[in-house]
């Protein structure tokens, strides 16, 4: 990894953290402000008899969403895991889609729904730049050329599993036959097969 890419993953990574640890403070903060506008909400729909809406209470499950969600985008915001955005991503998913099918006296319910929808995206975009820094981890440490055997070491096929082995060998690495013992030409260098008595290049008796 060059010195470019290893900054730009610092700075991502430093952004993320910064956003989980403000998301999460701010949407816990919310849940106070939240449940006071819904509770407020619930007056007003009593006084004037408006019994068919349900903002007041939507508000207030959008409010324990957003409590849910930012304390664990706050438990989380040092150690990004691909476990916890996608918990952020359901969680908020989930509360930006209830504020946003129960809007109605409770207009402020449109502003908190997409603040948690806003959330959502940014899990979805942390969970998106997390798998690709695993991704590129794992293929710069686990990907790597294989190792070819070495043309200039000198093997000989074993007669009884047909393993290679290298020349020199007195057992088969894989069978564990036992290769017979190579003698050689003490005047020429000659190999010399088992049982000759004379070299059959040279004619010098072997010891």
């Amino acid at each position: 990894m060059n010195l470019y890419k290893w900054y730009v993953k610092q700075l991502n990574l430093l952004i993320m953290k910064i956003w989980r640890l403000i998301s999460g403070i701010l949407s816990m903060v919310s849940f106070l402000i939240i449940t006071f506008q819904s509770c407020a909400t619930g007056v007003v729909n009593v006084l004037e008899d408006n019994n068919h809406d349900t903002s007041d209470v939507a508000g207030f499950f959008v409010a324990l969403g957003l409590l849910v969600a930012g304390t664990v985008a706050t438990i989380l915001w040092k150690n990004a895991s691909k476990g916890g955005d996608i918990s952020l991503i359901v969680i908020y998913g989930l509360t930006a889609l209830l504020g946003f099918v129960n809007l109605g006296t409770f207009s402020d319910l449109a502003i908190w729904s997409s603040w948690a929808l806003f959330c959502a995206i940014m899990a979805g975009v942390a969970l998106y730049l997390h798998s690709q820094e695993q991704a590129s981890d794992e293929y710069e440490s686990g990907y790597a050329v294989p190792q070819m055997p070495s043309a200039n070491i000198a093997r000989k096929e074993c007669p009884n599993c047909h393993a290679i082995n290298e020349v020199g060998s007195l057992f088969c690495s894989s069978c564990g036959y036992r290769f017979p013992v190579q003698t050689f030409c003490k005047n020429c260098g000659k190999q010399l097969k088992p049982g000759n008595t004379f070299c059959t290049n040279c004619g010098t008796k072997c010891d």
